[in-house]
């Protein structure tokens, strides 16, 4: 089953299930929505409404009233080491349509959507264990478009990389990575850097950046959590930390050439507090303010995005 591709009511009836640990009560013997609902503190009609609904689309086996989690769905699901885990990319989904439909309060304040402090943790993890899946796909032509054009064996920082995808990638390549992350992230992602030789360094971007000296920076899906003068003191601080002719790779949806940028927009205004996307001369304008040369595009491989390059000068 391709999870990503649930119509809006099967992608909240599934997020809901994996969020709230349905899925995870119904991974063992069959049971019945009395003995879900009471071990998870839950109404008895709206979990026996759920599991039907569930089971409807072939993710719950039901035989006499009892409920289980299908077998093939168990790992996907619920199994993080598993290859083709999507319980976050599920979960993340869930909680983007729930944010999306509270549109009318954002074009009132101007402010995004803040859920309560107890889903923040539960939030992280679906995220970042979202965006590991999402990057697969191209995270190895990714590497290959950066990488050629590197000294052999470069020194890479992989700024907000804490996912870890494109840094395995980067490692595979020859390359010495350093992921900077929040430090909840890097913790939560620690067991998967260091299997593929990665460093994690926890900081906040904003703040500062390991000395290096570095011959890249990755910005991957960054640049748009921010407003311009964000990005503006980002490429300034990525500047300082590379040695002189440096490579700066900066992944992400570019305005009026990227399709679907404009669309993005709109979730950064949900979700972030000044993030948006830029075009092409914004990205190339603040670039060369910083002390980038040879600026340069490119289609990203595998998504709508695209790939910006420059040289420190």
């Amino acid at each position: 089953m391709d999870y990503a591709e649930l119509g809006w009511q099967e992608a909240v009836v599934l997020g809901c299930a994996r969020q709230e640990g349905v899925l995870e009560a119904l991974s063992g013997e069959p049971r019945a929505p009395e003995e879900v609902a009471g071990a998870l503190g839950m109404d008895v009609r709206a979990v026996r409404t759920l599991l039907g609904a569930l089971a409807e689309m072939e993710i719950l086996d039901e035989e006499e009233g009892r409920f289980r989690l299908r077998e093939e769905h168990r790992g996907p699901l619920l199994d993080r080491r598993h290859p083709e885990y999507a319980g976050g990319s599920v979960v993340h989904r869930f909680g983007m349509i729930r944010n999306w439909s509270r549109m009318p309060e954002v074009l009132r304040s101007g402010e995004p959507v803040r859920d309560n402090a107890a889903r923040e943790e539960e939030d992280l993890d679906a995220f970042i264990f979202a965006m590991r899946r999402r990057a697969k796909e191209g995270a190895g032509a990714v590497a290959w478009e950066l990488c050629s054009r590197l000294p052999e064996n470069p020194r890479i920082l992989d700024v907000g990389g804490g996912p870890g995808t494109y840094a395995e990638a980067f490692a595979r390549r020859g390359a010495e990575v350093t992921v900077l992350d929040l430090p909840e992230v890097v913790e939560l992602m620690r067991e998967y850097l260091e299997a593929a030789g990665v460093r994690g360094a926890g900081g906040d971007f904003n703040e500062s950046l390991p000395e290096g000296p570095f011959e890249a920076a990755y910005l991957g899906n960054v640049s748009h959590i921010y407003g311009p003068a964000e990005n503006r003191a980002l490429f300034r601080r990525v500047r300082g930390v590379l040695v002189p002719g440096g490579v700066i790779c900066i992944r992400d949806f570019v305005r009026g050439v990227s399709r679907g940028a404009a669309m993005f927009a709109v979730n950064m205004l949900v979700h972030t507090r000044s993030g948006g996307t830029y075009s092409a001369e914004e990205y190339r304008s603040w670039l060369e303010e910083a002390g980038f040369e040879g600026f340069e595009l490119a289609q990203a491989p595998a998504g709508e995005a695209h790939l910006i390059f420059a040289r420190r000068a």
